[in-house]
C-alpha cells in the first residue's frame, strides 16, 4: 500500500518538518582584531536571520527553509510522477518520514545523558519517553535524516532505475535547498554583536547593564526572553534553573519582557516554587528593548554569549535539556 499525500498532510508534513529540522544558528563571533575576514564578509552578506516576520507571526528561518525545500521537492516529484508513471510521490512521502525519524533518534543517541532517565528509574520513563517525542526543542541530526532518507528511496526504487532517478531528483532537490539554508545560517556573521549596551532593571528597580555583569567576571553568559504569559516559556523555566545550578561557570539571565516587577516576582514565587530562578538575575525591560535589538518577536528567544561577550549561539523557541546542553557545549 503506498502512502499518498493529502492537502491536509501536505500542509502539516512541512511544519513537522521545520520544527525538527530547522537549524539552531550558531555565529562565529567577531571579526578579527586586523577587521573583517572575506570569511565575516561573505557571512555579512549570505547570512540569514534567525527568524522571519510573516506580519505578525515570528518563525525560525529554518522553519521556513524546510517548508521551501519540502514544497520544492514535492513539486519535483509530482512532475515526474506524472512523466514516468511510477509512484514518485508516495516514494517521497516514505523516505522523509523515515528521514525524520532517524533525525529524531540519531539527536536523542547523540544527547542520552541529558534526555535519558537515571539508571533504573522506571517511574521516570514515561517523561523519559515524551522527551524523545517532544520535538518543539529542535533537537535533529540533519546528516543522520538525510542518509536515512537516501538509504531507504534507494532500498523501495531497488527493482525500477527509473523510479529511482525520478525521486533521487526530488529528494536530492530539497536536500540540497535544506542543507543550504543550514550552512547560510551557519555562516559566520560580520555584525555577530556583542552584549547590548542597554540598561535594564532588577526586582528593586536599580539599573543593571549587562556588560557590566559580563565584564565583572568574565563568564560566558545565556540570557532567556520570556514572559509569564508565554507556555513554552514557563516550560523551559526548570530547565533552564537547574542548568544554572549545575553550572556555576555560566551566567544565566532572564529578561521578563513587557510585565510589571510586582507581577513577575508574584508569579515566579506562586509557580515556580519546585525549580525557582535567581531572583538576582532576573532582569526586567519594560520598554521591551532586548527584542527590538535582537529583532525578535516570538518567545522565548535565547542568546548564548562567549566569554569575550560576542554572541555564538541563539534559539528561537523552547530549549530543552539536550538542546540546552549542545548550544552550551558549541559555545564553549
Amino acid at each position: 500500500m503506498h502512502l499518498r499525500s493529502s492537502p491536509l498532510l501536505s500542509s502539516f508534513l512541512p511544519l513537522l518538518a521545520g520544527l525538527l529540522l530547522a537549524p539552531s544558528p550558531v555565529l562565529a563571533g567577531a571579526a578579527e582584531p586586523g577587521g573583517p575576514s572575506a570569511l565575516s564578509a561573505l557571512g555579512a552578506w549570505l547570512h540569514l536571520p534567525a527568524s522571519l516576520a510573516l506580519g505578525p507571526l515570528a518563525l525560525p528561518t529554518g522553519v521556513v527553509v524546510a517548508m521551501l525545500a519540502w514544497l520544492l521537492a514535492q513539486w519535483l516529484a509530482r512532475r515526474n510522477e506524472r512523466r514516468t508513471g511510477q509512484a514518485v510521490d508516495a516514494l517521497l512521502w516514505q523516505s522523509t518520514l523515515a528521514g525524520l525519524l532517524v533525525a529524531r533518534l540519531a539527536y536523542v543517541a547523540q544527547w542520552w545523558t541529558e534526555v535519558a532517565p537515571a539508571p533504573w528509574d522506571w517511574s521516570g520513563m514515561p517523561a523519559f519517553a515524551g522527551r524523545i517525542i517532544d520535538i518543539r526543542d529542535g533537537g535533529w541530526n540533519l546528516w543522520a535524516g538525510l542518509l536515512a532518507a537516501l538509504l531507504y528511496m534507494l532500498w523501495r526504487s531497488r527493482r525500477s532505475p527509473v523510479l529511482r532517478r525520478a525521486t533521487g531528483l526530488a529528494l536530492g532537490a530539497g536536500a540540497a535547498l535544506l542543507v543550504l539554508g543550514s550552512l547560510l545560517q551557519a555562516l559566520p556573521s560580520a555584525d555577530a554583536p556583542a552584549l547590548p549596551a542597554f540598561t535594564l532593571v532588577n526586582g528593586q528597580a536599580q539599573p543593571v547593564s549587562l556588560q557590566q555583569l559580563q565584564q565583572a567576571d568574565g563568564k560566558p553568559m545565556v540570557i532567556n526572553l520570556w514572559a509569564t504569559w508565554c507556555p513554552p516559556c514557563r516550560r523551559e523555566m526548570p530547565v533552564l534553573a537547574q542548568a544554572q545550578q549545575q553550572r556555576p561557570d555560566v551566567r544565566f539571565i532572564w529578561i521578563n519582557q513587557g510585565e510589571s516587577a510586582e507581577a513577575v516576582m508574584g508569579y515566579l514565587r506562586r509557580e515556580q516554587a519546585a525549580a525557582p530562578l535567581p531572583l538576582a538575575q532576573v532582569l526586567f525591560d519594560p520598554q521591551q528593548q532586548a527584542g527590538g535589538h535582537w529583532r525578535q518577536r516570538g518567545l522565548p528567544s535565547t542568546y548564548f554569549y562567549g566569554a569575550d561577550g560576542r554572541l555564538c549561539g541563539m534559539r528561537m523557541g523552547e530549549l530543552s535539556r539536550a538542546s540546552l546542553a549542545q548550544h552550551l557545549k558549541e559555545c564553549s
